[in-house]
């Protein structure tokens, strides 16, 4: 089994509310003298039940956006400082020298080679032949996958440490491609409207993302930092739908970069669900109602109503998944860490406990986790 020993969590300095961030967005469109019903951008923003988020790059420049080049440094640079901070504060809550971790693990969709595990390193001291594992194209599903398969790690190696991280700068595409992107489209609307939904869809994905880091330090059971009392790693199942590559993920257009989130995802989630949940809890002679923590990643209301209504959960049972979207929104990879961060800063379950952890992400796949105090 694999212990957790300790969580922690980071975000960039600048915060906008969803009102501020809805504002701009109605502005460019009538600077730009788009034609578009402009109370749909307030309508989602709100719908969307986020009350601000986090942006690694300010909003300043909304309106004249940097070039690729120096976006893609800037959110490099900026992001490394975010994570340097959040796995410096990891390692001191727990005690551990950086000298002392073995393995390396990196969840990210920032393009950048080498990797931000590579760079990380060259701040601080960890091993140079520290282990390392970088973990690209799973999107939001990055937290539970890069605990999962810490988890497998460390089942074959139970004397290490290992240090987890995922940084997610998905307000990026607020420096140029989400302006030029639903400028093209709406230009086209008149003469295509089969455009009106990847415009829709587009707005919705601007009114759900946002930035923040996270880093997890697991154990394995024989190292001196497994404790009684701390959350362990059960088993995980992972899943992956067949011809649903389509649903989610992040495509490079002629415009820029641009977020895929169809509004069937909700539907997959249920399907997915009992494919991934069914069987772990069946391996370990469990029902959901023997579950007493649920941590869920919350791609959005309609996807954590999802989760509540297929399992008959009382609306308590999410909470933790509708405080992180009303706080921070959408953080990507990092937003199922941040609520077991938070978790785990509360008071804990009775020793003996179970707790399921799921996030979903692109392909379309989901990956659960069973944890147990």
């Amino acid at each position: 089994m694999a212990f957790i020993v300790a969580t922690s969590t980071g975000f960039p300095p600048h915060y906008y509310s969803q009102e501020v961030l809805a504002t701009a967005l109605r502005k460019y469109c009538l600077a730009m003298e788009l034609d578009f019903d402009l109370d749909t951008i307030d309508r989602f923003f709100t719908n969307v039940k986020i009350n601000g988020r986090y942006f690694t790059l300010p909003l300043d420049s909304f309106f004249d956006p940097p070039g690729i080049t120096q976006v893609a440094h800037e959110v490099i640079t900026k992001c490394l400082n975010v994570i340097e901070t959040t796995v410096t504060n990891l390692l001191c809550k727990a005690d551990i020298a950086p000298q002392d971790i073995s393995q390396l693990t990196a969840t990210t969709l920032v393009a950048a080679t080498p990797g931000l595990d590579a760079r990380l390193i060259n701040r601080i001291p960890f091993s140079p032949d520290i282990k390392r594992m970088a973990l690209t194209g799973v999107g939001c599903m990055g937290g539970a996958f890069g605990l999962a398969r810490i988890a497998d790690y460390l089942k074959g190696h139970p004397t290490e440490s290992s240090v987890l991280f995922a940084m997610e700068p998905s307000s990026g595409l607020w420096q140029g491609s989400l302006q030029r992107d639903l400028f093209y489209m709406m230009k086209r609307l008149p003469e295509d409207p089969g455009v009106y939904s990847d415009i829709i869809m587009t707005i919705v994905t601007a009114a759900l993302f946002g930035d923040g880091a996270a880093s997890v330090l697991m154990v394995g059971e024989d190292h001196p930092l497994a404790q009684p009392g701390q959350p362990r790693i059960v088993d995980s199942r992972s899943i992956i739908l067949p011809n649903t590559v389509h649903l989610m993920g992040m495509d490079l257009v002629d415009t820029g970069t641009r977020n895929i989130l169809r509004p069937e995802v909700a539907d997959y989630v249920k399907v997915a669900l009992h494919k991934t949940i069914d069987p772990l809890l069946a391996d370990h002679n469990l029902s959901t109602d023997k579950i007493t923590r649920w941590i869920v990643h919350p791609g959005g209301p309609k996807i954590i109503k999802a989760v509540q209504e297929e399992f008959g959960l009382e609306e308590q049972a999410l909470q933790g998944s509708w405080d992180a979207l009303a706080e921070v929104g959408n953080i990507s990879s990092s937003t199922v860490l941040y609520i077991l961060d938070k978790s785990l800063a509360g008071e804990q379950p009775p020793a003996g406990s179970y707790g399921l952890l799921l996030a979903m992400g692109p392909g379309f796949s989901q990956e659960a986790i069973l944890l147990q105090w």
